[in-house]
């Protein structure tokens, strides 16, 4: 009885996380309920997830509404442009529907290998906005790089929310359970899987003074700074020898 009642115990941390997650997915659902926020909103969940990471994290309202407010215009033209390309790629679609069967093939591969690098670099922009500060065009373009550099990271992130969809679409009441979890807690749930896989993902690229105080890990870029140092200082001694 006295671990239950221990604030510093493994079970009162994983309820008061978990009490985090379902609050954050309840903000993240009514932020995102006029559609064209969506993008502002993925970015404020990121954005806290991130400082659950770095046990950073005060107020779940309170830094969800802060990133939402500063990341909103960013975020939201990412979001529109990739509205506007999925509306363009349905069009394609429809028009390629009486084109001459070969051709349809083609389009249908250069259409299924376009959409899910466009839909990668959304998300990782998503996620940088939320992590770093950079401009608009900046985070498009390194969001694009990293996310080609970290394919393993990435390949794990759309497995995580292809696996989170499928599995809820099986039966009648597979879709009944998938809807609650995802009303209850399942967006912040998959975010909080995908926010680690982008965590890895940006620690092989980033320098301690790319990031707010506010966000910075001191141990692991004080690590980072370390080896990079004696790599440096290897590669001085190989142009001496």
């Amino acid at each position: 009885m006295k671990f239950a009642f221990n604030i510093e115990s493994k079970l009162w941390k994983f309820f008061d996380c978990a009490g985090d997650l379902v609050v954050l997915n309840l903000l993240f659902i009514l932020t995102s309920l006029p559609v064209v926020t969506i993008g502002a909103s993925v970015t404020a969940m990121d954005a806290v997830l991130f400082r659950m990471k770095e046990k950073r994290m005060d107020d779940v309202r309170t830094e969800y509404l802060r990133a939402f407010r500063s990341n909103f215009k960013n975020s939201t033209v990412i979001w529109m442009v990739f509205c506007v390309f999925v509306v363009l790629c349905l069009l394609n679609l429809q028009l390629v529907s009486n084109v001459n069967p070969d051709n349809r093939n083609l389009i249908f591969m250069a259409l299924g290998t376009v959409f899910p690098i466009m839909a990668m670099t959304v998300l990782y922009s998503f996620a940088m906005l939320a992590r770093f500060q950079n401009g608009l065009l900046a985070t498009v373009q390194k969001a694009f790089v990293i996310g080609i550099l970290s394919l393993p990271y990435t390949i794990t992130i759309f497995l995580v929310l292809t696996a989170s969809v499928l599995a809820g679409i099986q039966t009648y009441l597979s879709i009944l359970i998938a809807a609650s979890v995802w009303l209850l807690i399942g967006f912040a749930l998959a975010g909080f899987v995908c926010c680690e896989m982008f965590y890895r993902a940006f620690r092989r690229f980033t320098f301690a003074d790319e990031l707010s105080k506010d966000t910075l890990d001191e141990e692991m870029y004080a690590r980072r700074a370390f080896y990079r140092e004696q790599k440096q200082k290897k590669k001085l001694e190989k142009r001496k020898s």
